[in-house]
Order: C-alpha cells, then sequence, then structure tokens
C-alpha cells in the first residue's frame, strides 16, 4: 500500500483509546503535521468520553457528549468502562438484553470515527494505528476482535503503546527539541505517568526507548483541583521534587506536559524549574498525534526514520533476512526489521532452494552491530535436481524472543509435484543486553 501525495488525497489516523476518553488524530497526504478532530468547531476540544448509552425500551444507542447529555437529562442507560468490559470478556446486560463487551466497544468507535465524515470519508484512510496506555497482550487481541466488527476493508490497522506514540511524535520534531532527552508527564487528575525518552546517538542506527513511571501521590478523588491554595501548593511542591528526580544526572532538551490536570496552570514553582534551559509545552493530544505519525511511517516511511529504530521489551532487536539469488547475483532479501512488534512481526517469502537441503536466516542484532546465521536443515526433503524445489517459507514470531519459521515443499509444478512435507523451527531472538543497558 502506497501513500502516494501526487495522487487523490488519502489519509492515516492516530485512534487514542482509554476508558476515559478517545481522541482521533489524522494526517492527509499533502500535510507535514497532523491535525486532531475537535468535537466542536473552531474549538480545540479533543476528548471524546468513551461513554455508550441507551433509550430505555428503544433501540437508540448515542455515544461521547450525547451520551454523557442524555444520562443527566434523559435518564439513559449508562454503559461506560468499555475498554475494561472487553478485556474482561463477561457479557454486558443492557435494558434487558445481553451483549458482548467487544460489539459495544466496537459501537463506540464505529460511532466515534463516523465524526471525521465531515473531513474525510472513511474510503480515503489507508491506516489506522490504535495506541493505548496498556497495551499487552490482551488489549491487542480485544483490539483484534473489534477491527473485525468495523469493517475496515483496505486499511491497515496496527496497534502501539503511548511510549511509542510519543517517539513517532517526537521524530517529526525539529532536532533541537530531540538532541537528548525528552520527558512527557500525563496528568488527569488520577495516576500521573512520566515518559522518559532517551536516544542512544553512538549507535547506528540511533536507539530509542521510553522508561515510564507513574504516581498515585497526586490522585484526586474528583477530576478537579481542590479549592485550598495550600493544597495546590503542595501538590506544586510534589510535582516539583518528581521532576528533579527524574532529570537528576540527565539533560532534557523538552518536557511535554499533557492532559486536563495541567491545563490550569497550577504547577507555577515546576514551570518556573522546567523552563530554565528547556521548551516546555502544555497540550493533551500528543498520544494521538503520535499515532497518526506512525500511521504514516508504517506505510510509506520517509527518509529520516530510517536513523532510529525505537526499542522496548516487545519489540524485535534483530533485523532477519536471507540471501537470495537474484539475475545471477546473490543478495540480501529483508524479511522482519528491528524494532517492530514481536505480535505484529510476520513475513512470506518463496524461494527456489539451490543445492543444500538447508535454509540459512542472517540475524543481524542492531545492539550490538554483529551477525550470525541459522541454518535450518530441511530433513527429509525428496532428493531433485538442484533448483527443482520450491519452497514457502513464513516467519511469525510465537513471543518477545521466539521466532517460528514454517516450511512447506511446493515440488516445482507438473514435472516435481509437492510431497507436502511441512517442517517447523523456533529460532531464538535472545537478548543479551537489557534495554536498560543499551541506553
Amino acid at each position: 500500500m502506497i501513500f502516494d501525495t501526487k495522487k487523490s488525497k488519502s489519509y492515516v489516523l492516530g485512534y487514542d483509546l482509554s476508558d476515559s476518553f478517545c481522541q482521533i488524530s489524522y494526517l492527509s497526504s499533502d500535510s507535514d503535521m497532523p491535525q486532531t478532530l475537535s468535537v466542536l468547531a473552531g474549538a480545540e476540544l479533543y476528548n471524546i468520553p468513551t461513554v455508550l448509552s441507551k433509550e430505555k425500551g428503544t433501540s437508540n444507542w448515542y455515544y461521547g457528549k450525547d451520551a454523557v447529555k442524555r444520562i443527566k437529562e434523559n435518564d439513559d442507560i449508562e454503559i461506560n468502562d468499555l475498554v475494561q468490559k472487553a478485556r474482561e470478556g463477561s457479557v454486558v446486560k443492557v435494558d434487558g438484553t445481553e451483549y458482548s463487551p467487544v460489539a459495544l466497544l466496537a459501537l463506540f468507535i464505529k460511532r466515534s470515527l463516523s465524526l471525521l465524515s465531515m473531513e474525510m470519508s472513511m474510503e480515503l484512510v489507508k491506516s489506522i494505528v490504535f495506541t493505548a496506555r496498556d497495551l499487552d497482550e490482551k488489549m491487542v487481541e480485544v483490539l483484534a476482535m473489534v477491527v473485525d466488527k468495523l469493517g475496515l476493508d483496505g486499511c491497515d490497522v496496527l496497534y502501539q503503546s503511548y511510549e511509542e506514540s510519543l517517539y513517532y511524535y517526537m521524530l517529526y520534531q525539529s532536532d533541537e527539541l530531540k538532541k537528548q532527552n525528552v520527558i512527557a508527564v500525563s496528568y488527569d487528575f488520577g495516576r500521573m505517568y512520566v515518559y522518559l525518552l532517551r536516544f542512544n546517538r553512538g549507535l547506528s542506527p540511533i536507539v530509542a526507548c521510553v522508561d515510564t513511571s507513574y504516581y498515585d501521590d497526586l490522585a484526586l478523588a474528583d477530576p478537579e483541583l481542590p479549592a485550598s491554595d495550600e493544597k495546590i501548593d503542595m501538590m506544586d511542591e510534589q510535582l516539583l521534587f518528581l521532576l528533579r528526580h527524574h532529570m537528576e544526572n540527565i539533560v532534557v532538551n523538552s518536557v511535554y506536559l499533557l492532559g486536563s490536570g495541567f491545563r490550569s496552570q497550577w504547577m507555577q514553582k515546576s514551570l518556573k524549574f522546567l523552563c530554565m534551559g528547556r521548551r516546555v509545552f502544555l497540550g493533551n493530544n500528543l498520544f494521538s498525534k503520535g499515532a497518526s505519525i506512525a500511521a504514516r511511517e508504517k506505510i510509506c516511511p520517509s527518509d529520516f526514520v530510517s536513523d532510529y529504530v525505537f526499542l522496548r521489551k516487545d519489540k524485535l532487536f534483530y533485523n532477519i533476512g536471507m540471501l537470495v539469488d537474484k539475475s545471477g547475483k546473490e543478495v540480501y532479501h529483508a524479511l522482519l526489521d528491528a524494532g517492530i512488534s514481536w505480535y505484529d512481526a510476520a513475513a512470506s517469502i518463496s524461494v527456489i532452494l539451490d543445492t543444500k537441503p538447508e535454509l540459512k536466516l542472517i540475524m543481524t542484532s542492531v545492539i550490538e552491530g554483529t551477525q550470525h546465521e541459522e541454518v535450518l536443515e530441511l530433513k527429509d526433503l525428496p532428493e531433485r535436481p538442484d533448483r527443482t524445489t520450491r519452497l514457502r517459507i513464513d516467519l511469525r514470531m510465537k513471543s518477545e524472543e521466539i521466532l517460528t519459521v514454517y516450511v512447506e515443499d511446493q515440488g516445482f509444478g507438473e514435472i516435481y509435484p509437492s510431497s507436502g512435507t511441512t517442517w517447523s523451527f523456533d529460532v531464538s531472538c535472545r537478548r543479551d543486553l537489557e534495554i536498560e543497558n543499551i541506553i
């Protein structure tokens, strides 16, 4: 799939999903930077409450702000915590009828995507990246089931963490802002999250990773600031302490204060500290923007993105490929690239076997710069003349550190029919270095 600016305009989306709200950012093929969908024209109101409501005794459903309003004014039935309910998998009873929690989450997402109709047709959307704070295997499984119900034909759909969305957002920022380290603090009056984005520019490509910490000290029972100036001053002191702790012995070029918890700018002492030699930004749509940038980069990588690789524990640390014969020359054919999430890592290739009944995978560590071969012996392969055996090879990660390689003998047309023989190999992608030792 090609993101071609010379043809008709197309779009990619970044969808930030949580139990509190969702946001949708979009990036058009003729734009350099993403925009975020506002629920009110002319205003910067990006948060769509992750809520459904059902009018009692009817089949009428509402979502977002309309749902919130109807719950208060019309006594509609409220369905909240949609993400958590989908993760738990238990049926949800609404107005006497049982519903699949995945179907309810899909309904909300489908309705929220309809807000884009004033900007674009969904048929013009080439890729969507869903981003979430806790993107574990269960969350990926839930999102995959949701996507199946959305009917997004012809659209690439991927998933990534807030950490990776921060990384992609910074890729499109100036070199000055990402010259050293970057800190993003996310606060919506509940648990506070601190993300430290670090770069190791001594490696090629440059390796980036994010350390995440969270704190409950500033969590408030009500989604608003306390009325007491004394309590606000105490919160400011606590935030200042946390920021000093995270910036001890490191250089930070830019800081992003994200979320509704910073909107009133109560953190005066903290801001004074942060602004000493650093650029400081306030906002709440960084993650959805970062997801939309990732959506573009993953279908049409820009020139500069090849200079970086983002690594976490769920990422592949190796470039994996094979040497193949093309027009009489042996060339390297890439199969899997380092930095891809292990649950997204998959590749297929058909090759004609040359001589020995074996395959060789070339494994290149982006951390240590070392390269080695994994030799896969094809036992019981029927004896045939050289270059008369076609093999189909499928690669897929079984876990963070195990690559499974499936091989099928396809024979060579009618001359040498397929034997039906298949092989399965588990190849170690074990990391000898922890991420903490990379940066």
